[in-house]
């Protein structure tokens, strides 16, 4: 196998919408795409509301350990 169909083989561009019934009862929708990429820490805020948490936490996102994250400290 030369590398040209190595490299073939590892690019991927179909996609697969799913059925109308699936997406129609989606938790989020195609809007939240674009809520996301407005304001990533407040969609996932957002998002974080809908569950149950013994404590609160304090902050979304912390990057100060960069290249770690950590998600809802607190």
């Amino acid at each position: 196998m030369t590398n040209d169909a190595l490299s073939n083989l590892l690019t991927e561009n179909r996609t697969f919408p799913p059925p109308e019934g699936f997406a129609a009862n989606a938790n989020e929708k195609a809007e939240s795409y674009g809520r996301a990429d407005a304001d990533r820490e407040a969609f996932w805020a957002e998002q974080a509301e809908r569950l149950s948490w013994d404590t609160k936490w304090s902050r979304v996102l912390d990057w100060s350990g960069a290249p770690f994250a950590k998600w809802f400290v607190g």
